[in-house]
């Protein structure tokens, strides 16, 4: 399997949800852009590193991102054979596109590609 983006919503009533699922079985450097289709919030990242070092999940909000060049605004390093999780209960607002991507190392113009299988979820509105 290769990487596989899965994009899928719902609604508690007052607020409407979408789910970002990446799983980066097959890691290549690709970003993964405007996951959500819309602006929104981001409520929650869930990271599953599986590989055998720390990789670095990387959140920008903009159009037309390119890989090394686009500065990301949220970095987040999960370590080897761990799990991530962090709760923003009030949300970020993300105004144009989220955009996703996971490289090895935590630089804004690193390109390298992590070793192994990294999972990532999102939670927007």
């Amino acid at each position: 399997m290769a990487t596989s983006l899965k994009v899928s919503g719902f609604s508690s009533g007052a607020l409407a949800y979408k789910i970002v699922y990446l799983n980066n079985d097959t890691p290549v450097a690709t970003i993964q852009e405007n996951v959500t289709g819309t602006s929104g919030h981001l409520y929650s990242v869930n990271i599953h590193n599986s590989a055998g070092s720390a990789v670095h999940v990387k959140l920008s909000d903009g159009a037309a991102p390119e890989l090394g060049t686009t500065a990301p605004q949220w970095i987040f390093k999960c370590h080897a054979q761990e799990r991530l999780k962090i709760d923003i209960p009030s949300g970020v607002p993300f105004s144009t596109a989220l955009n996703l991507w996971t490289t090895l190392l935590p630089d804004s113009d690193d390109t390298t590609v992590p070793a192994g299988t990294v999972t990532v979820t999102l939670v927007c509105s």
